[in-house]
């Protein structure tokens, strides 16, 4: 089954049942041998915002702008 996040922290289920060798739904397995339902998956660290320094303001008085490069990646 696909993985519940495209990046740090997701898991995976599956359902896991007793049956006999006809399909059919029993109760004698073995507890101790039930393959897991669960597991961690993940890959990679999640994106994160990277932002550079303040540039220099658009007027040298009044209402100026100041920008930076802000970007996303991993």
């Amino acid at each position: 089954l696909q993985c519940s996040s495209t990046c740090a922290g997701g898991f995976q289920r599956r359902v896991v049942v007793c049956q006999d060798e006809n399909g059919y739904t029993a109760d004698d397995c073995d507890e101790k041998t039930k393959p897991m339902e669960q597991r961690s998956c993940e890959s990679g660290p999640c994106p994160q915002w990277a932002y550079g320094n303040w540039g220099e303001c658009t007027k040298p008085c009044g209402a100026g702008t100041r920008t930076r490069l802000v970007v996303c990646q991993r």
